[in-house]
């Protein structure tokens, strides 16, 4: 071959290489805003259940000192038996209730926290892919 054709040539190979390197960076770039808006979704997400459990938390306490409450006042013996009574049945209900919210609640901070890290490994991942890519 002369010379300038065996030129085209190299100039061709060398801009499919360049395309084809290019094309692979986009498609990184796109993985990269997937996986920043899936952490993203993910940290809301534990922001909402902590929230829940504070609010949890808030009628947990407000239950604790109604019951403290109905023991301080003066009803007599028995109209505090029987309200006590119905407040602690209620009252285990409510508890039984905020327990399994709880337990929910910290099931989904477990689930979002591993999510969290698997995206978070994966961004590394991307990110240690992408150095390599550019080097």
């Amino acid at each position: 071959m002369s010379s300038p054709a065996l030129q085209e040539m190299e100039i061709s190979i060398a801009a499919d290489d360049f395309s084809a390197l290019e094309h692979r960076v986009l498609r990184t770039v796109e993985l990269l805003k997937s996986e920043r808006e899936a952490r993203s979704a993910a940290e809301q997400r534990v922001r909402e259940a902590e929230q829940r459990i504070e609010e949890t938390d808030k009628r947990v306490e407000t239950l604790e000192a109604s019951v403290q409450s109905l023991e301080e006042s003066g009803l007599n013996a028995e109209q505090r038996i029987i309200t006590l009574e119905d407040q602690l049945a209620n009252s285990e209900k409510t508890v039984a209730q905020l327990n399994d919210e709880n337990a929910s609640a910290h099931s989904q901070i477990d689930t979002l926290s591993n999510e969290r890290d698997t995206i978070r490994g994966r961004v590394e991942k991307l990110l240690k892919h992408l150095d390599e890519i550019t080097a």
